[in-house]
């Protein structure tokens, strides 16, 4: 073989059989074929003219294996001294001639794998001697190229592994094509910008390096406006692999999200720097929903998940208003300060203040608020509430404690309940202790009667202030008097009586002095001029004196109508006695404790017993009863 074949480039007009003219967009240089990209009208131009070429029976020579890829795909394969206008391929197009073909054999393609079979070729040739002998042929990548194209492997030809198999000395397989896979791409991402967004459940950690095992380090997560909270990482594509045939295999399209699809209430989409942020829109509690991966911020916490060992563990909030949808177990404790619970409660709801609103059941736990009411729409059993400076709502209670200002029931059974005001409907073996009370029905149950206490309130206190005013009012009036009878002996004297009528008369015109008279006028104005100075300061304390007299009168007088105000709370008003009751008058006692600040048993067992502290005022079975407190004249 010709170490420069025959090139089968023809012109178009005098074109011999087997050659080929060039496509518009090839160019024949000095140096070799040169493809110019920009003319390529649609991205099969280059692939037919390929196409043409090999199933012509001709090859490239002296071609450049990897630029011929890039252009078959799409690439941009110029470089080195190449304009970026054109891209320099082969050396030229020569004759595959058939008894080169004869030389390659077939390709094995497995899967995504082409094997060929290398082994040494000879051919036998004349020696000058006139002897025959064999000599070693060389195969040539450029046809080996050829070959694999009509045997359909146009992708992915290793040609440093193939001209390393045209050397070997003994048959050996390689392989020398494989298919390129594609790269994934990478999917549109969140990332997050604010640290802190999501519940650190590690324990609690206290002072001195202790931990509490029954609370989570971070629950509900503060945020304040303004704060990128996310980023989206927009999506990148993938690279497209190829088949041995040539085929394109697709990258699968990354996933891509709408970043406003996760602006809840509270946030907002920011554009800048060419990126997209979430922002909080204001200051408040940030949650994430975890079906919608939704972000909101709000004033208030909303939780779903309810509150147990393994969810929140104890939670101690600091936001104003908490709702909470998911139950609350048994021996969690939730402080807050205003809450809404729509399951039921196992657990303790300690408030600070607001309202503590329970929509389903309060069961077996405690609920109390230091400075606000509680309504329990469903039932409480089994439970405590506390809400000494508030008022308590129920519909229905059973074996409860409820100590309250003011308590309404709808149905109390076995319950104790202290209370201001108290209004139950019906009363069932109930015991109960209130100073204004209203009974719809009182009953019976099981042998056990139901109690009511009338709190009498403690009189001592206004006694012992109304003793101490009317005793300071006492001795200011003698005071009073006492100054007045010095003012009297001070006037009686004869020179300061004249001065004071002369000086009356005077002031009223009726006398006139002459010369001679005024100055015996001075001197009589310097000689009681002590007296007068003492007369008008004791004047003067007298005035004071009366005016605190009449302090001290008011004062009594509005301590004598918060003493009668006291009093006229202490009524009941029981309208149906439908089983045994007793309704008792509880004289206060300064050496007892107050009936709420009893433990429960202490409170059930003081509220049904009978002793010297309470008057009885009603026993039976039947009927009905009312009674106003009236309380001796102070």
């Amino acid at each position: 073989m010709p170490q420069h074949p025959e090139s089968a480039i023809g012109n178009l007009a005098d074109l011999e059989t087997g050659q080929i003219a060039l496509s518009r967009f090839i160019v024949q240089r000095a140096d070799g074929l040169h493809v110019q990209p920009a003319r390529l009208e649609s991205a099969s131009d280059f692939a037919d003219f390929v196409h043409r070429v090999f199933d012509t029976g001709l090859y490239f020579r002296g071609l450049d294996y990897p630029r011929f890829i890039a252009l078959l795909h799409g690439g941009t394969a110029s470089g080195g001294q190449d304009s970026p206008d054109e891209v320099l391929l082969a050396a030229d197009i020569t004759f595959f001639r058939p008894e080169r073909q004869a030389l390659y054999k077939e390709f094995l393609i497995d899967g995504d794998e082409a094997t060929y079979l290398f082994e040494p070729l000879y051919a036998a040739a004349a020696a000058d001697d006139g002897l025959a002998t064999e000599t070693r042929v060389r195969l040539d990548i450029d046809e080996f190229i050829a070959s694999a194209w009509t045997q359909g492997v146009r992708f992915g030809i290793d040609v440093a592994a193939v001209c390393a198999g045209f050397e070997v000395d003994k048959v050996e397989r390689r392989v020398i094509a494989r298919t390129l896979p594609h790269v994934p791409g990478k999917d549109a991402e969140v990332c997050e910008l604010a640290p802190g967004l999501h519940r650190n459940n590690a324990p609690r950690r206290l002072v001195g390096d202790r931990v509490d095992l029954r609370q989570f380090e971070t629950r509900y997560p503060q945020v304040a406006a303004g704060l990128r909270l996310v980023r989206k990482n927009p999506r990148t594509a993938g690279v497209d692999g190829c088949t041995l045939g040539g085929e394109v295999l697709p990258a699968p399209l990354p996933k891509d999200f709408d970043l406003a699809s996760l602006a809840g209430p509270g946030t907002r989409i920011s554009r800048e720097d060419g990126a997209e942020y979430l922002v909080a829109t204001v200051c408040g509690f940030l949650s994430i929903d975890r079906q919608s991966n939704q972000f909101s911020v709000t004033d208030k916490i909303v939780s779903h998940e309810g509150v147990s060992v393994r969810t929140t563990g104890d939670l101690l909030l600091t936001g104003e208003e908490y709702e909470q949808h998911g139950e609350i177990q048994e021996k969690r404790v939730v402080q807050c300060r205003s809450i809404t619970a729509y399951a039921d409660v196992y657990g303790r709801i300690i408030s600070a203040g607001g309202l503590v609103r329970l929509k389903r059941n309060l069961v077996g736990g405690s609920a109390s608020n230091e400075d606000g009411d509680i309504i329990v729409d469903g039932m409480a059993s089994g439970a405590t509430l506390t809400a000494l400076a508030g008022c308590i709502t129920v519909k229905r209670a059973d074996n409860c404690v409820l100590v309250a200002r003011q308590v309404v029931v709808g149905q109390a059974t076995n319950c104790d309940i202290v209370a201001e005001e108290l209004t139950v409907e019906v009363a069932e073996a109930c015991a109960l202790a209130a100073q204004t009370t209203r009974l719809g029905s009182t009953r019976a149950r099981r042998e056990l009667d139901t109690v009511l206490l009338l709190l009498l309130p403690d009189l001592s206190a206004y006694d012992a202030k109304l003793n101490a005013l009317r005793g300071k009012r006492v001795a200011t009036e003698k005071a009073i008097a006492a100054h007045r009878a010095r003012m009297e002996v001070l006037r009686s004297d004869k020179e300061v009586a004249n001065y004071l009528a002369l000086a009356q008369r005077l002031r009223n015109h009726e006398a006139t002095l002459s010369a001679d008279q005024q100055v015996g006028w001075r001197r009589l104005s310097a000689l009681v001029a002590p007296t007068l100075r003492s007369l008008s300061q004791l004047s003067d304390l007298v005035k004071e004196l009366v005016a605190e007299s009449a302090a001290f009168g008011q004062q009594i007088d509005a301590m004598l109508a918060a003493r009668e105000e006291a009093c006229s709370k202490v009524n009941c008003d029981l309208a149906r006695v439908e089983g045994e009751t007793r309704v008792s008058a509880l004289l206060p006692r300064p050496a007892d404790l107050p009936l709420h600040a009893l433990p429960p048993r202490e409170l059930k067992a003081r509220m049904r017993r009978t002793d010297a502290a309470t008057r009885l005022l009603f026993a039976g079975h039947a009927g009905q009863f009312s009674w106003s407190y009236r309380s001796r004249p102070a």
